[in-house]
């Protein structure tokens, strides 16, 4: 396994020239802006962090090699090497998408977390809510920060960069690890999903329905009913994405391998390009991690 990971990495310093790659994409994030929600392109370079709009013509090359969003040493295709993936930011990450405990092996107790690090347990013992958010036909239930970007209602950013529909926001004062553990009772009891996948939501999102907001409310009063929780509030975020053009999406393309081409529509993690005659769509999770070739003119 270790011979298997030195080569890969030995193959990407090989194909990837010294010096060519000055970013690399670290994510992608809805921000507010004059009232608005813009999608942005994350980066990070060794000089920091940062972040431009996703709107009009873009012309990036991307790498097909990963890079450590840490020390942005080449990786066999994960988000960091293994030196930083040994980070207590790192594992914290982990914590919030994998479950609270997950990188140490043992549930997380807030009041003596095996992570021992104050920032993360004041972090992780900050108030979640629990969301069931609709995407067309299908529902899912996640947990988020209630508050982001010094927002107390912070949790809209979360369901605006997954492109949901309509959601309801629940609160019962939860830390992360409750929070986490009452969502998946919430998923087995209503048989709600805990991730819509990029195809799925492909295709949803070029021929839209109207958001099912009655589904929406038979949800939501089944989990007050069984759950020892509040309504926060129930959103129609059917316009948070600008107005939707007519797509004529060619779908035997879904994905592109540079992001080249005019911006058309962006909704959570897929973004429309048209370029050479022809409109696809682009899942803005795999750009995670890949190199931004810049050439010199």
């Amino acid at each position: 396994m270790v011979e298997a990971t030195q080569l890969a990495v030995a193959q990407t310093l090989e194909t990837t020239p010294e010096g060519d790659i000055q970013f690399v994409v670290r994510g992608y994030s809805w921000r507010p802006f004059l009232g608005f929600h813009l999608p942005h392109i994350d980066t990070i370079s060794h000089r920091g962090l940062g972040s431009a709009p996703l709107f009009g013509e873009h012309t990036l090359t991307l790498t097909k090699e990963h890079y450590c969003l840490e020390c942005l040493r080449p990786t066999p295709g994960t988000p960091h090497c293994e030196e930083c993936a040994q980070l207590p930011k790192v594992q914290r990450m982990e914590c919030i998408t994998k479950g609270a405990g997950t990188p140490y092996n043992q549930p997380c107790d807030p009041n003596n977390p095996p992570c021992e690090s104050a920032w993360a347990a004041q972090y992780c013992a900050d108030e979640h809510v629990i969301y069931i958010a609709g995407f067309g036909e299908v529902f899912k239930v996640g947990v988020t920060r209630a508050r982001r970007w010094n927002d107390p209602d912070g949790y809209r950013y979360r369901l605006i960069e997954q492109g949901a529909d309509c959601a309801t926001v629940l609160t019962g004062k939860l830390d992360l690890p409750s929070a986490q553990y009452t969502e998946q009772l919430i998923a087995d009891t209503l048989g709600l999903e805990s991730r819509v996948g990029f195809h799925l939501k492909a295709e949803e999102f070029t021929h839209p329905a109207e958001p099912r907001l009655e589904t929406l409310r038979e949800l939501k009063e089944q989990v007050l009913q069984r759950f020892h929780l509040r309504e926060v509030c129930t959103l129609d975020l059917s316009h948070a994405y600008g107005v939707l053009p007519r797509l004529a999406v060619d779908d035997t393309c879904w994905e592109i391998g540079d992001l080249v081409g005019r911006v058309v529509y962006v909704r959570g993690n897929v973004v429309y390009l048209e370029s050479n005659g022809y409109t696809v769509a682009h899942d803005l999770h795999s750009l995670r991690g890949r190199g931004i070739i810049c050439e010199e003119d």
